[in-house]
């Protein structure tokens, strides 16, 4: 199991030692639909928390619609296909953040262009060069591939990144995608999902007020062209946020149910 610690960068190593926590993801099995392989971040004390991404999933409306996309593309390119497919976007996926993450943590004058030498080298490659213009305006990073949970909604998350971006600090989400977002609706959950990391930094002791954006940020890379920035003031982070809330109680209605509540205005 991959693990990930909660080890913000102003801690002293006594300081580390003493609070750092280790959360790791675990799956749940033997459920159905809307329940199955439920994402689950486990503490050292044994509490399961679910990740902010099962909660957005299973709370999404279009769930079943994309359980549906899925099966249309295993038609399409067979299961085993599909499965390469997917393996090699969540791989090169994976291995940006790494190297995003190996790229911010040295001070600015000794940052240094990564060197690729792996099967996935030709797409990284493209997709470093769409996101390295972006990360010339990133400074004073605080935060980096760590994770946090919300104290009282009991979820748990990994922020990407929280730096300074143009002058501005802001929690920062790294997507890749292989279709071109032009409006920051085209990015589905993802702000809603910075909402809630967002919220639960805010009640994370482990994290400084000094750590804390007002502002957030996510940046989509492509194989072919520049990355996409979307911003987030202050006011829309908020509004993401009350969505977030509903989603929430949403997926509490899943685990309690087996289902999303019914809409009753589709009767």
């Amino acid at each position: 199991r991959r693990g990930y610690r909660i080890s913000p960068r102003w801690k002293s190593p006594a300081d580390l030692q003493a609070s750092a926590i280790t959360i790791d993801p675990v799956y749940t099995s033997g459920r159905q639909g809307c329940l199955s392989r439920l994402r689950m971040y486990e503490t050292p004390e044994g509490r399961k928390l679910p990740s902010v991404t099962t909660i957005l999933s299973r709370s999404n409306p279009r769930w079943e619609s994309l359980e549906n996309w899925k099966e249309r593309q295993i038609a399409l390119l067979g299961e085993d296909g599909f499965k390469q497919q997917q393996q090699e976007t969540l791989t090169s996926g994976t291995i940006v953040h790494s190297l995003i993450q190996h790229y911010l943590t040295p001070p600015p004058d000794q940052r240094a262009p990564p060197i690729l030498d792996n099967e996935y080298s030709d797409r990284v490659q493209c997709l470093w060069e769409s996101v390295e213009p972006v990360l010339e305006d990133v400074s004073d990073v605080d935060v980096i591939e760590s994770a946090v949970h919300h104290s009282s909604l009991e979820y748990a998350g990994t922020i990407d990144c929280i730096a300074t971006y143009k002058g501005e600090k802001r929690i920062i989400d790294w997507k890749t995608s292989r279709r071109k977002k032009y409006r920051i609706e085209d990015t589905f959950d993802n702000p809603i999902q910075l909402a809630a990391y967002l919220g639960a930094l805010y009640t994370d002791v482990r994290y400084p007020e000094t750590a804390r954006p007002t502002s957030g940020m996510i940046v989509v890379i492509y194989e072919d062209e520049p990355a996409s920035t979307f911003t987030l003031t202050k006011d829309e982070l908020e509004g993401y946020w009350q969505e977030w809330l509903k989603r929430y109680t949403d997926f509490q209605h899943v685990l309690k149910h087996g289902a999303l509540p019914a809409n009753p205005l589709s009767s």
